[in-house]
């Protein structure tokens, strides 16, 4: 009994810590959205990740080359979405909107993957998730109209917000994608060829963007943030992330992305003097309270060392 409390618990923390290791992303992004163009910075941080992986994953890369091989249109498909589609149109957005904004409005995902499973994979809709993806919602909306809920008339989509909507879209897609069809690499490996992959997807549309992708990251306030990017929002947030997909299924991990707002606006006041407000606290709780509605009780069925490796 005890070791499935502890195995609960280590859950839960996975839940909470995966989003506040996202939340990040969008801090960096907005502190250097004058310095580096958006694709460029995407592709530097997937081209980090990989450089930084590569030594620790390159024998294991080898040892299962023919299964990478085998299952290269998954793989592709994984990088496309995970790596280029969530990532790029967030960092265009951060020019048209504020961090916190893109947050509130990405947190859309976990009703996009539940729209996805139902249609790509015939996943029925659990009552109990509608119900608490209902009050999450209400929760984000009391945020995003900023307490005034008479002004959802007035709300209109600005450039910002349908880049993150795409983004929120290919998001929701790599997690489906990955709970249904979990690729068996070890987390190294897999995480090398995502970053890998994205990097080399992302590349031509930031020489089109910067003309040298590489000579803008190397300058010296470039480079920390898009280290800091790759290490901590590429390969610890998705390491996590992904563990908390094998764990949860897509739909419910995907709710977490619930949290990213919340993170990110308390760091946004931090970093960014972006400030806070009473309803802010309001539509915190009732996010709180979908998630839990939605997530409650959290099931473990297999300790963390035995995740499947697609799953990392």
């Amino acid at each position: 009994m005890g070791q499935v409390w502890v195995m609960r618990g280590m859950g839960l923390a996975m839940f909470c810590i995966a989003p506040l290791l996202f939340s990040g992303n969008m801090i960096i992004a907005r502190l250097v959205v004058d310095d580096v163009p958006p694709v460029t910075l995407a592709f530097g941080r997937w081209l980090v990740a990989a450089l930084v992986l590569a030594p620790f994953a390159w024998s294991e890369l080898r040892a299962h080359w023919p299964r990478i091989r085998a299952q290269a249109p998954l793989l592709g498909l994984l990088a496309f979405l995970g790596a280029g589609v969530a990532i790029a149109p967030q960092y265009m957005a951060v020019h048209h909107t504020s961090a916190g904004n893109v947050a509130l409005i990405f947190a859309a995902t976990p009703v996009l993957v539940l729209l996805l499973e139902r249609i790509g994979w015939g996943v029925a809709i659990q009552r109990r998730a509608l119900i608490g993806i209902a009050i999450a919602v209400l929760g984000l909306a009391v945020a995003v109209f900023r307490g005034d809920l008479t002004a959802v008339g007035r709300f209109t989509l600005n450039p910002g917000d349908l880049l993150v909507l795409a983004a929120a879209t290919g998001w929701a897609g790599y997690t489906a994608l990955l709970k249904h069809h979990p690729v068996a690499l070890p987390w190294k490996a897999y995480l090398l060829v995502l970053a890998g992959g994205g990097a080399l997807l992302l590349a031509p549309f930031a020489v089109l963007e910067a003309g040298n992708p590489l000579a803008v990251l190397s300058d010296a306030g470039a480079l920390l943030p898009v280290v800091v990017l790759a290490l901590v929002a590429s390969i610890g947030a998705y390491r996590l992330y992904s563990c908390v997909v094998g764990r949860f299924g897509a739909a419910r991990a995907s709710m977490a992305m619930y949290l990213v707002p919340f993170y990110t606006l308390g760091l946004a006041a931090v970093f960014l003097g972006e400030g806070l407000a009473p309803f802010h606290a309001t539509s915190l709780a009732l996010t709180l309270l979908g998630v839990l509605v939605a997530t409650m009780p959290i099931r473990i069925s297999k300790p963390l060392d035995t995740t499947p490796a697609g799953v990392l």
